[in-house]
C-alpha cells in the first residue's frame, strides 16, 4: 500500500476555524466541495508508555477547479497529560510546492485570526513547554516561504484571490 504524500503543520489556530478558512476561499474561488469526519489513530504518552488513543477528525476535499482533489484534514491530539496540539494535514495531488497549492495555503495563512506559528507561554506550558512541537512548525511554514520572526506577523499577500 502507497502511503498518500502529505503535508502536516502543527498550528495554534482550531481546527474548525482552520476548516472554515478553507472552506471560505474555496467558496470565493467557485469550486464544489465535500465535507467529511472521521478519526485517527495518535499516541498519548502516559508518563514513559505510549498509549493509542482516537482523535476526531474534520476535513474538506475541493471537488473541481484547478486544484481539484486537494484535501485538509484538522485534528486535536493530547501528547502528554493535558493540552493540545492542532494538526493540519494538507494533501494537494502533485504535492504542496506548486505554485497554485503554495498561493492558496498562503492566503490560508494570511486570513487567520491570530499567528498559526506561534502559541501563548500558557499553550506551551499546558501542553509542554520544551517538546520540539514549537520549533518544527516554525521550520515547516519557514520551508513554506514564510517569514516566521516577531515582524512577520501579521501576514499580508499582493496576489489577488480567487486564482485566475
Amino acid at each position: 500500500m502507497v502511503r498518500r504524500v502529505t503535508l502536516d503543520l502543527e498550528v495554534s489556530v482550531s481546527p474548525i476555524e482552520a476548516i472554515r478558512v478553507f472552506r471560505e476561499l474555496a467558496e470565493e474561488a467557485g469550486w464544489s466541495l465535500e465535507r467529511h469526519e472521521g478519526s485517527r489513530l495518535v499516541d498519548r504518552f502516559a508518563i514513559i508508555m505510549p498509549m493509542a488513543q482516537s482523535a476526531r477528525t474534520l476535513g474538506v476535499k475541493i471537488l473541481d477547479g484547478p486544484l481539484k482533489g486537494t484535501e485538509l484534514t484538522c485534528w486535536s491530539e493530547t501528547r502528554g497529560s493535558a493540552g493540545a496540539v492542532n494538526i493540519a494535514s494538507w494533501l494537494v495531488p502533485g504535492g504542496h510546492d506548486q505554485p497554485q497549492s503554495l498561493l492558496m495555503i498562503q492566503h490560508w495563512v494570511a486570513r487567520f485570526s491570530r499567528c498559526p506559528w506561534r502559541w501563548s507561554f500558557g499553550e506551551r506550558s499546558k501542553v509542554g513547554y520544551l517538546l520540539p512541537v514549537w520549533r518544527k512548525s516554525r521550520k515547516a511554514f519557514t520551508s513554506l516561504g514564510f517569514d516566521t520572526s516577531k515582524a512577520g506577523w501579521p501576514y499580508s499577500l499582493s496576489t489577488p484571490w480567487p486564482l485566475s
